[in-house]
């Protein structure tokens, strides 16, 4: 797995709203919020196009296990047959072969071990981020009607979107951020089954609760 995710997941879970907005000074708490997301949502893409060549691989490398098998299995017979026609030479590098499997099989299943182990890190590393998100979401949602109630004069529309472009650049240089995030219709269909089985574990648990209460 690439480090640098790592790393990147860790800074944005670990993060909280206030060091964000510490961290970029001069700029909208508003806008460090909203940019804050972008890159969590691009944290979530990277993270999810990891986790799909993760998938491939074990996939391949399951495919290879169960082709080393049957090829274990077949030289086994050949072995039997070998010896029946008085072919010892024929059944020795059949046993060969089946040692040479021998030797690669433990590597294939470590390395399937692993890949198992990437694919349930990445998958958690989805589950964080979006609670993450959800988190962040809520934060913008309850700073926006705080500073709704309370504001009592606003710059304009074209004031507004003449200081965004910089604001948000400045922002990028003080975090380090690379916001650049394509959202694409699978992602967001992907996100929403996410959320549907987030939900249903939600509904499952408080089922379980409430019959154990019962």
């Amino acid at each position: 797995m690439n480090e640098s995710i790592t790393n990147r997941v860790s800074r944005l879970i670990s993060g909280s709203i206030n060091a964000f907005v510490d961290a970029a000074e001069n700029i909208s708490p508003e806008i460090v919020m909203q940019e804050s997301i972008r890159e969590i949502e691009s944290a979530i893409s990277e993270v999810r196009h990891e986790l799909g060549k993760e998938v491939v691989l074990q996939h391949n490398i399951q495919e290879r296990i169960e082709s080393e098998q049957a090829k274990f299995k077949e030289l086994s017979e050949q072995i039997q047959v070998a010896l029946q026609e008085g072919r010892e030479d024929l059944a020795e590098a059949a046993i060969s072969k089946q040692m040479d499997i021998e030797a690669q099989l433990p590597i294939l299943e470590k390395s399937l071990e692993n890949n198992t182990k990437q694919i349930k890190e990445l998958e958690s590393y989805i589950t964080a981020l979006q609670a993450k998100n959800r988190e962040m979401n809520d934060e913008l949602k309850s700073f926006k009607e705080r500073k709704k109630s309370t504001q009592t004069s606003a710059a304009s529309n074209s004031d507004i979107k003449q200081n965004v472009s910089k604001s948000e650049a400045a922002f990028n240089r003080a975090m380090g951020i690379n916001s650049s995030f394509s959202s694409n219709t699978d992602e967001v269909k992907l996100a929403q089954l996410e959320e549907l089985t987030r939900k249903n574990r939600i509904q499952e648990r408080l089922n379980v609760i409430k019959a154990n209460q019962e």
